[in-house]
């Protein structure tokens, strides 16, 4: 039996680095890689990783480009399409929970580590982006004003900012919801959805995708199917804006409250609704002696930059930063 889960755990690893090369936009190398599985909750060092490489590359799966990195063949391509899918059902669910537990903001202090999405861009547009995020968060449709800027040939954790390009890191909600678990109230972020904007206010959840047993970021599908209308809802009062829902216990909405209160005066916001006990919010479903949260998504203000035509890659939940070093768009 130890024999059978040490193969499935070495399994695993290889699938993970097969995604990992997968979704770079280049030739990926070793330190890159461990960086991620870091992020993933694989703790393989880059020594490692080399040796798990070469067996990729024994495989015929990846295939080395010169001093850049590696690269999937077609074969690597299809062993991961035909990967077990028991292998990710869940993993986003287990993504979250992990950097829950990894940040650390307070918000008394205004310190800490928080959680963020890095957007990808081309520095010629920065100062359109820019301004797309601050009226973004200006609108409520956001976490947060601060973002954290990365130049060219800089690294965040996850990955390396090419030339000519900036990564623009915004809070991503998942921040508030490891503050209310590190405050003792138990939390499940249960879904990810598109909010109806009406006359500027929320009305309703038009789609849900829910994070339990899913295989893929629910985010990331969302913003793959261009479903959004971020850049409606800010300029016009009518669009739909993406928003995760987390659940709570009824007893512990009032410690909920004041911490949400205290959070909005570090700057951390993005709350459009709560509903009552087992009620749905937004007519999204609760589950009985829960109360729903609704928070607008971190990634709005990128979402709604590539809506005005930018090229942007973001991706959502994608490292920690010290929340210190984000600074407040003017």
């Amino acid at each position: 039996m130890k024999l059978l889960a040490k193969a499935q755990s070495s399994q695993r690893r290889l699938i993970e680095i097969l995604r990992v090369i997968d979704e770079a936009d280049k030739p990926i190398g070793a330190r890159t890689i461990s960086d991620s599985l870091s992020d993933r909750g694989y703790d393989l060092g880059e020594r490692a990783v080399r040796y798990n490489l070469k067996i990729l590359d024994e495989l015929g799966f990846t295939e080395k480009q010169g001093y850049s990195g590696r690269v999937l063949t077609q074969l690597g391509f299809r062993e991961l399409e035909n990967a077990l899918i028991n292998d990710r059902i869940g993993f986003i669910n287990t993504r979250i929970e992990e950097f829950m537990f990894r940040a650390s903001f307070d918000p008394d202090t205004s310190t800490g580590k928080v959680v963020v999405n890095t957007s990808l861009l081309d520095k010629a547009d920065f100062e359109k982006a820019a301004d797309v995020l601050l009226n973004v968060f200006n609108a409520g449709y956001s976490v947060s004003k601060r973002i954290f800027i990365v130049d060219e040939n800089e690294e965040l954790p996850s990955f390396e900012v090419p030339a000519g390009c900036l990564a623009i890191a915004t809070l991503c909600s998942i921040t508030l919801d490891s503050m209310l678990m590190k405050r003792g109230i138990p939390i499940t972020t249960s879904y990810a959805g598109i909010v109806e904007i009406r006359e500027r206010l929320p009305r309703k959840f038009t789609d849900l995708i829910a994070y339990t047993g899913s295989s893929l970021d629910p985010m990331k599908i969302f913003m793959a199917r261009k479903m959004t209308a971020v850049i409606d809802a800010v300029y016009a009062g009518q669009g739909k804006v993406l928003t995760n829902i987390r659940e709570i216990p009824m007893t512990s909405i009032d410690l909920a409250r004041t911490l949400l209160d205290t959070a909005k005066a570090s700057g951390l916001e993005g709350l459009i609704g709560i509903g009552l006990p087992g009620e749905p919010v937004l007519c999204c479903p609760v589950g009985a002696g829960k109360i729903g949260i609704a928070i607008c998504a971190g990634v709005n203000g990128a979402v709604a930059a590539e809506e005005q035509g930018m090229r942007i890659k973001t991706t959502p939940i994608s490292t920690l930063v010290e929340y210190s070093k984000m600074r407040e768009l003017t």
